[in-house]
């Protein structure tokens, strides 16, 4: 283990750029494949909730499962970077039969279509969660305590430069997707080699990580499933920020999926104006989240989380705008698209601060240092995942809703944002009553 001071910036870029081909992956699914699935292949939008739901269960088990193995694991390639060597190939191998159906199957039925994306999503959330647990636990092992915040900060960054690139291709390449398949019945060339290329990219960041980065020293943990869910369970305010996370993903679970289709259908944003508006979203989250971190050494983390929580509550309701008889002022639109990457870009930028915080405050109560990284890494996402699941069960059937007279798009495509504004007003509601995001440990 490097002392701090001696610890090379190529270390810090080898840790964190698998993140990149991961925030890609992730996002293309979790953006965009509800909509390529319905607009694009024609499957019913409660089907295609099913499927996502199961997968993000899927998910769950991954993290969970392989975060908890891999803190027992010893063999002399180490406990994190065995599952990083086996997961990544199966990651890329679902993820691209999961968005390329039609390269394997001809003229599929909704039955076959269904079951063909309930077993590619499960496989690859399933594998996506054992894949990152370990890599995320990592961190632990490979950095002492004052390196580990600027091994986040690399993290952070490849992190959500994958994000920007999954975003953006989701908005400007899946809305022509349905045009060239209406017209031809086939899938662009151009859109296949770039979800390859996506995949081979995602081996090649977390072989080349595994493979440059030292064993670590720390030796396996000795494992106790009961004991350690006891453990956890102790942690008050963590289990706290855990159900408020998850309570919080019955409305983040949905927004991320239906945007897309929200202002595609509802908005009618194509060609330049789509464009513009996926660089106000890109440019809109990135400018937030300095601006977030600004008032977190201004005002506190829970002091600024509540803003977040509040800006979200605000927007969301206006998605009944699609309402709104004739075209809707682009103006409207672009402010629209502001506001929700306002709110976007704080609450993804919380998870890898407060749980990092909950982590240390869990190792200052109890003296540990580390050793079961694995854990307090993977346990949040049972309830996250559990919840994200009924999220999505749930967009599938108000999308499913029948059409609004008069318009060309169902009641759930101007309902979804309702949902979501009262589901974090709850969340906000319990995070003023019951969650604590400033620690006293910190002042020293």
């Amino acid at each position: 283990m490097e002392s701090e001071g001696k610890t090379s910036i190529g270390k810090y870029l080898t840790y964190g750029m698998p993140r990149l081909s991961a925030g890609i992956a992730l996002n293309i699914v979790d953006f965009g494949i509800l909509f390529l699935y319905i607009s694009v292949y024609g499957l019913h939008p409660l089907l295609q909730g099913i499927a996502m739901a199961i997968g993000k269960l899927s998910i769950a088990a991954g993290q969970f499962l392989m975060g908890w193995l891999s803190d027992s694991t010893k063999t002399k390639y180490g406990r994190r970077k065995p599952f990083m060597i086996f997961f990544a190939p199966l990651t890329a191998i679902s993820f691209i039969c999961a968005l390329l159906p039609m390269i394997f199957l001809q003229n599929p039925g909704y039955i076959v279509l269904f079951i063909w994306i309930l077993i590619w999503d499960a496989m690859f959330q399933f594998s996506y969660g054992g894949l990152t647990t370990p890599y995320q636990s990592w961190v632990a092992e490979q950095f002492i305590v004052n390196e580990r915040p600027k091994a986040s900060a690399f993290q952070n960054l490849f992190g959500f430069i994958g994000v920007g690139i999954g975003i953006i291709f989701t908005l400007l390449v899946f809305p022509p997707l349905v045009v060239s398949f209406q017209k031809t019945g086939a899938i662009d060339l151009i859109f296949i080699i770039l979800i390859i290329a996506f995949a081979s990219l995602l081996i090649a960041l977390f072989y080349t990580c595994a493979y440059i980065l030292p064993v670590e020293t720390i030796e396996g943990a000795q494992m106790s499933f009961i004991d350690d869910l006891k453990k956890v369970f102790k942690d008050k305010n963590f289990m706290n920020v855990c159900w408020l996370q998850a309570i919080a993903f019955l409305a983040i679970g949905m927004i991320t999926p239906t945007i897309l289709g929200f202002v595609t259908i509802v908005l009618k944003l194509e060609g330049t104006t789509l464009y513009l508006a996926a660089v106000c979203l890109i440019v809109g989250v990135t400018a937030f989240l300095f601006m977030w971190k600004k008032l977190i050494d201004k005002k506190g983390k829970k002091s600024t989380f509540s803003i977040i929580l509040m800006t979200g509550i605000i927007v969301f309701p206006f998605t009944l705008i699609g309402l709104i008889p004739g075209e809707i002022p682009f103006l409207i639109t672009i402010i629209f698209v502001l506001i929700v990457a306002a709110f976007i870009g704080g609450w993804y930028l919380f998870p890898y601060i407060w749980f990092a915080d909950l982590a240390e405050d869990a190792e200052v109560k109890s003296g540990e240092t580390g050793r079961k990284a694995g854990l307090y890494a993977g346990f949040p996402q049972i309830l996250l995942n559990i919840f994200q699941a009924i999220a999505l069960f749930i967009t599938g059937f108000i999308l499913g809703l029948p059409n609004i007279p008069g318009k060309d798009f169902s009641w759930g495509y101007v309902l979804w944002g309702l949902w979501c504004s009262g589901i974090i007003l709850i969340a906000y509601l319990f995070t003023k009553k019951f969650i604590t995001l400033d620690f006293d440990w910190e002042k020293d």
